[in-house]
């Protein structure tokens, strides 16, 4: 059986697969964007003050991670950095939109609901039958008793849902008062933060302290993470830019493994369960970019080695150029990222669950609201529920958050860069923003986002998640496929900005 899920609901974007089942179990998989990213173009030849306001419109969810990401590049080329006052209050806008009220909206608005009554007891009604004779072990802290009714209320609308709509509200309500717009945030600029509320802080901090909600709903998911195992595992390779800044950050690419190691979530490279690199610099050396049999024609390499004398390969970001071929023939618009590492090439997962790995592995055990973390391999629900659990980490962090807002002033770094990137985890994992600038112009942009590493096609993250999975329904109508993709917070919008067809472009999106 061939089945093509195109486009997929509840995710940002336009996105499909083609999957192909046989004797019950996934065998192919095949991942599409049908539209293009036009924003790397739109860059060169500007000043480069206006990337961030420029990149913020990648996307209408996640913008804010694009303007961070952007302005760090911008702050690196320039030679200008934040106070740690004002990376502090980065961090706390940050944490609370782009991180929190993100992982709520798509762990309970978009993904549960594929868990609910309705789904599960019309689709896999053995499944429900279970779920009504499973007790909840964590029914004293969410107040429900049964599996079953978890599931009875995760709908649309339902109380479940209902939580989680007002909490993710509330997120946004605190984090749009530092950032002052969102998802494309007015007060951030290089090497500073404009706040109009001195008393934002204490009002976060007091929201997180007395909010009941955000521990229910992570043993709720807690709850489904023990109850929902039928999902297969792929290998534990993550990569991670790391999270969240320390008072360390100068923008510097000398200092980078500095400051990016004293990030809250470090940087790392994991392969098989192992960490093999957690220098930010060399992490980002190794990115790879491959555009055959794609619409995107190839480039040469013009860049040698960058300004510290490290090697930059023909098809690193900083090389590369987005050109569209004459004749559009395949429509999709996801180029195949790797991550090289000692003469091989892997397509690593990146996300929270490669966060929470990264954390173990450089800092110990990382626990939150009294539950520790311990890794079960990377499975739908291992991914789905480390995207609750940072929220849980996230409450108490914020609640220990102390900023002094004396001193916002920018700071003068050692150097500008002529090559300079931007790196730093998006809620759906590493986001990088790479220039190559002359004087005050940008020569060359390129973005590489999280969806890009996990949706890469030939083999990327989400196919090989696919394929070898047990259906799990009666009737085959592709609600696995579409549970593991979503499992992967696909913002796929970020790629891509022209749609097209009959092989020529024909609307663009600003």
């Amino acid at each position: 059986m061939d089945l093509d899920l195109d486009p997929i609901s509840r995710i940002e974007g336009h996105l499909g697969v083609h999957v192909k089942v046989d004797n019950g179990e996934y065998v192919d998989a095949k991942v599409g964007v049908s539209m293009y990213r036009g924003f790397e173009n739109l860059l060169k030849g500007k000043d480069l003050h206006l990337a961030p306001n420029i990149a913020g419109k990648i996307c209408g969810v996640c913008g804010a991670t694009h303007v961070l990401v952007s302005t760090e590049a911008i702050e690196m080329a320039s030679g200008i950095y934040p106070s740690p006052e004002a990376i502090k209050y980065r961090n706390l806008a940050y944490s609370l939109a782009d991180l929190m009220y993100n992982n709520i909206t798509v762990a309970f608005l978009f993904q549960a609901i594929d868990y609910s009554t309705e789904i599960v007891s019309k689709y896999t009604p053995n499944v429900y039958e279970r779920a009504k004779n499973t007790s909840c072990e964590f029914k004293d802290v969410h107040g429900y008793p049964k599996i079953s009714s978890i599931l009875d209320n995760l709908y649309f609308g339902k109380e479940i849902y209902r939580s989680a709509f007002r909490l993710q509200t509330a997120f946004r309500d605190l984090a749009t008062a530092i950032w002052l717009r969102y998802p494309q945030p007015l007060s951030l600029k290089p090497g500073s933060i404009t706040i109009r509320d001195p008393s934002i802080v204490e009002k976060v901090k007091k929201f997180m302290k007395e909010d009941k909600e955000i521990e229910k709903l992570f043993y709720i998911m807690a709850d489904l993470r023990e109850f929902f195992t039928e999902y297969k595992k792929i290998e534990d390779d993550y990569v991670t830019y790391g999270l969240l800044e320390s008072d360390d950050y100068d923008a510097d690419y000398e200092s980078m493994d500095m400051w990016g190691a004293k990030r809250e979530f470090p940087p790392a490279l994991i392969i098989n369960g192992e960490l093999v690199e957690d220098r930010l610099s060399k992490i980002l050396l190794g990115v790879r970019v491959y555009v055959d049999n794609t619409p995107y024609d190839d480039w040469n390499k013009e860049y040698e080695k960058d300004e510290l004398g490290n090697e930059i390969d023909k098809r690193h970001p900083w090389n590369k150029e987005t050109r569209l071929k004459d004749k559009i023939i395949i429509n999709n618009f996801v180029p195949t990222v790797k991550q090289y590492y000692k003469g091989k090439e892997y397509m690593p997962t990146t996300g929270d669950i490669a966060r929470l790995y990264a954390y173990r592995l450089k800092k110990g055990k990382i626990r939150a609201l009294g539950y520790e973390w311990e890794p079960r391999g990377n499975t739908v629900m291992e991914r789905t529920f480390a995207r609750v659990f940072t929220v849980a980490y996230l409450k108490e962090y914020l609640q220990q958050i102390e900023v002094n807002n004396s001193d916002l002033n920018p700071r003068k770094g050692k150097k500008g860069y002529k090559f300079a990137v931007g790196a730093h985890d998006a809620p759906r994992g590493a986001n990088a923003h790479w220039l190559v600038s002359e004087g005050n112009k940008i020569l060359r942009y390129q973005i590489i986002t999280p969806s890009d590493r996990n949706f890469s096609p030939n083999r990327g993250p989400v196919e090989r998640s696919i394929i070898g999975q047990k259906v799990t329904e009666i009737e085959i109508s592709g609600l696995d496929a579409l549970r593991i993709i979503r499992s992967f917070d696909p913002c796929s919008a970020c790629a891509v900005h022209l749609e097209h067809k009959n092989n020529s472009i024909i609307k663009l999106i600003v």
